[in-house]
Formats: structure tokens, sequence, C-alpha cells
């Protein structure tokens, strides 16, 4: 349950935190808990930052899906790797309320930034479209089952910047990704009792500063060239897996 009896600092950082995720987010198509979550939990507790995720998460994906204007190849593309990424994250989702969160913190941490670096230090991997058909169900169960378990889906981040795409399929890929994982998470945690409706109708309220930093972050990725989107989407990769690790550890 959210508490409403929050101090002003409370309130101003929550705000600032979904500005913040919102910002990134617009930028590059996805880290709007990951980015978020660490600034909102210096005032208040991890899952009562987590609750307040839940509609800011589900409008921005929308939002951005259709608004990047790629979501009809995006599905015709990807459309085996989301069809086992809804299962994948069911079951997952169960998990969510039973592993240690610190301990999965860190596992996907270490996973985010093993891989971005290897992805950095690897060409265009030409091999996931030529064999499109095995690999991208196989990578859609298995990142659906660590989203599903940790709430977050960071390691999509990783598998789809290792294809090179272009920044605004890049986006609506995410975003869809993020919005398929989240519906279908979001609402076996409900149908298994773990949110309420006062937590959704509180999680309503952060739609402001998350707009804000949404629009913000989206002018900013028009005025990037392929080079540098790409540039930062690997070091806000690393970023993120280390914030990963450090929400585990402490």
């Amino acid at each position: 349950m959210i508490p409403y009896e929050l101090t002003t600092l409370a309130v101003v950082v929550i705000g600032i935190g979904f500005a913040a995720g919102g910002l990134v987010k617009g930028a590059l198509g996805a880290g709007l808990p990951a980015v978020g979550l660490p600034i909102m939990v210096m005032q208040i507790e991890p899952a009562q930052a987590v609750a307040l995720f839940i509609v800011p998460v589900m409008i921005s994906n929308v939002i951005q899906v259709y608004q990047g204007g790629h979501y009809r190849e995006a599905v015709r593309r990807f459309w085996p790797f989301l069809v086992t990424l809804i299962i994948g994250v069911w079951f997952g989702a169960e998990a969510l309320t039973t592993v240690d969160p610190d301990i999965m913190a860190v596992v996907l941490g270490g996973v985010v930034i093993i891989s971005t670096i290897a992805q950095m230090r690897a060409g265009e991997l030409r091999l996931f479209e030529e064999r499109a058909a095995v690999v991208h169900p196989i990578a859609g169960g298995a990142l659906g089952v660590c989203g599903g378990a940790t709430g977050m889906f960071a390691p999509t981040i990783v598998y789809f910047a290792a294809l090179r795409l272009p920044k605004d399929l890049f986006v609506t890929q995410l975003a869809l990704v993020a919005m398929v994982g989240s519906v279908t998470m979001y609402t076996r945690l409900f149908t298994g009792g773990f949110l309420d409706w006062p937590q959704l109708s509180a999680s309503a309220l952060a739609l402001a500063p998350t707009g804000l930093g949404l629009i913000v972050g989206i002018w900013l990725r028009k005025r990037m060239s392929e080079a540098a989107f790409r540039r930062a989407v690997w070091t806000a990769l690393i970023v993120l897996g280390a914030g990963l690790i450090a929400k585990g550890l402490y």
C-alpha cells in the first residue's frame, strides 16, 4: 500500500525520479523503472516505489509504440519473440514474489554489463537475423522469464542493441516488449493478489512528471545521430548494470 502521508521532500524526490526515468526512456526507449527506482528509494521503500510505476510504465510504452511509427514492422519481424516473451513473463512473475530480489539484481546487473561489453566489441550480430525463426523464440522465452522474475526488462535492451536496429525501430521494439511484458507481469501479480486498486490510483498521479521527462527525452532522441544514439545506449546499459549490482549489494 502506498502511504499518502509523504513529506514534501519525499514528493519532490519521487517526482525527480519519474522525470529522470521518463527522460531516459524518451531518449533511449527504456529505463523508466531502472533510472527512477534508485532515486525514489532514497525516500520510500522499494516495494512502494515499484507499485508507483505501474500506470506510468503502461502509458509511456503505449505512447512510444505508436509515436515511433514502426510498430507494424516490429510486430512483423519479432512476433515469435513477443509470443514466447509473454509465456516466459507469466511463469517468471511467480519468482518475483519468492526469489530474493537482491540476488536477482546482482545477477542481472552482471549479465547486462558483460553482454553489453561483448556486443560493443563484436560486429553486428547477423546470425540473429539469419536464424531468426529459431533464435528469436528462444531469446523471447528466456528474457521473458528473466523480466518477469526481476520486474525489469533490461536484458532485452542488450539483445536488440546487438542487432544494431535503426534508432526509431529500436525504441519502438523496446517499448513494445516492455508493454507486452508489463501487461503480462502486472496481470499475473494482480490475479495473484499482490496488487490492488488503491496502488493503481496512486500510480496514476505519477503520469505528470513521467510525461514531462518523456517529452524532453523524445526531443533529444530526434536530434541524435545513429552513432551517438548507439554510444548512449551502451553507456546507459553499463550504468544500468552497475546500478542493479549496487541495488542488490546495498
